[in-house]
């Protein structure tokens, strides 16, 4: 089997509270190949960004640690790497789009600054040449003539294509979408997935996704993994998640997609998951959707490890499991 691109295997993550450490990840596992899109799917506080700062070595300071597991690119472990190395890693090999770009850019600097500082910073360009490459890539995700303004001067949908071309500059092997979409109107949505794609296919990026929008995860991602109180429950190509899930949480994220009227006047109400997320350090013994679970029984008293149930697809649940893995 070739080796993956990135490798994240039994990721725990803890950060420091007021009435000591809280558990924020728990073995986590992923896998990102080359070329491909990697859909990081679960509700707010489930983990997806958190393990994406992980990746790029910016967790929260003071109190965010690692306390086990292994993330590795193309074989080198970055855990425990060396601040120069994980600056290197940031904006070089592995670019990243954050979630909300009029807090993630610099409301004085120019977006073309901007940009130029992180090729003066990895492609070791000079200020002019880095400032004519940063409008180069400006125009080609669409920002033309723009490298001038500052980021207020832009809407919504520019701010959120001049980080993706900050996120692009060095040409990283991957590239992480926190919420790439969120806050935009449909029409703006559907132009950056279609940049997305069109960058992916230029560079073969390999893209991992996050979001908590099941239709952004139907229209671009290959595989998935649904995050739930800081672990993956479940796990698998796209269309096998999205046709049949197997997880409990899972079925409930998809039900929760408004479905059109079968008749004009037909009221459908809308799905909802029942209870709330529970707090990362008040999680309830054995499974952690169980007091969310419509089935839920007594094997859901012990947590269910993450195991194999078919050929590429892997989920938490015992009700999910084979025999041979289920007690």
């Amino acid at each position: 089997m070739t080796p993956p691109l990135l490798a994240v295997e039994r990721l725990n993550l803890s950060i420091a509270t007021r009435n000591g450490p809280v558990g924020v990840l728990r073995d986590v596992a992923l896998r990102l190949d080359a070329g491909e899109t990697l859909g990081l799917v679960g509700e707010s506080g489930s983990g997806k960004t958190m393990t994406a700062l992980a990746v790029i070595g910016l967790l929260p300071q003071p109190g965010g640690v690692v306390t086990g597991g292994s993330i590795r690119l193309l074989g080198e472990e970055l855990i425990g790497a060396g601040r120069t190395r994980l600056q290197q890693v940031r904006g070089g090999e592995i670019g990243m789009i954050f979630q909300e770009p009029m807090t993630a850019l610099n409301p004085v600097f120019t977006v073309g600054e901007q940009i130029a500082e992180t090729l003066r910073a990895h492609a070791a360009l000079g200020r002019r040449a880095a400032r004519a490459q940063a409008e180069e890539l400006l125009h080609l995700v669409g920002v033309t003539g723009r490298a001038g303004e500052f980021p207020h001067r832009l809407s919504g949908g520019m701010r959120q294509r001049a980080m993706i071309a900050m996120a692009l500059a060095c040409r990283p092997k991957i590239l992480i979408a926190d919420e790439p979409t969120t806050a935009l109107d449909v029409t703006v949505q559907a132009q950056i997935l279609d940049l997305l794609r069109d960058i992916q296919r230029r560079f073969g990026t390999a893209i991992l996704l996050i979001t908590h929008d099941m239709g952004v995860i139907a229209e671009m991602a290959d595989r998935v993994a649904v995050m739930y109180a800081g672990r993956v429950v479940e796990e698998g190509s796209a269309a096998a998640v999205l046709e049949a899930p197997a997880h409990p949480y899972s079925r409930a994220l998809i039900a929760c997609i408004p479905q059109p009227r079968a008749e004009l006047g037909e009221r459908q109400p809308l799905a909802e998951i029942p209870g709330l997320v529970p707090g990362l350090g008040r999680l309830p013994p054995g499974c952690a959707f169980a007091p969310r679970c419509p089935a839920a029984g007594p094997p859901c008293s012990e947590p269910p490890p993450l195991a194999v149930i078919e050929a590429g697809r892997a989920a938490a649940c015992w009700l999910a499991m084979p025999a041979t893995v289920a007690r």
